[in-house]
């Protein structure tokens, strides 16, 4: 799978389901079920996958924020 394959599939990924594989790899090297050449990637993965949580969390931060303002806006 290419970079841009990875970025878009995690693209459609939706926060809960990151949120479970992250804490899927967590427990997999807390119970070092990964050998040493899968670690770098699964930190890799999970790198990726804070990434895409942050970027979820701070748009819909966002959203909300829009949506009060538009509130506060109308009662004004």
């Amino acid at each position: 799978m290419t970079e841009e394959s990875a970025d878009a599939q995690e693209g459609d990924l939706k926060y809960d389901d990151a949120l479970e594989e992250l804490n899927e790899i967590l427990e997999a090297i807390e119970d070092d079920r990964f050998d040493l050449d899968e670690l770098g990637d699964q930190v890799g993965r999970a790198a990726s996958l804070i990434r895409l949580c942050r970027e979820k969390i701070d748009a819909t931060e966002l959203q909300v924020r829009s949506i009060i303002e538009e509130l506060d806006d109308e009662q004004s």
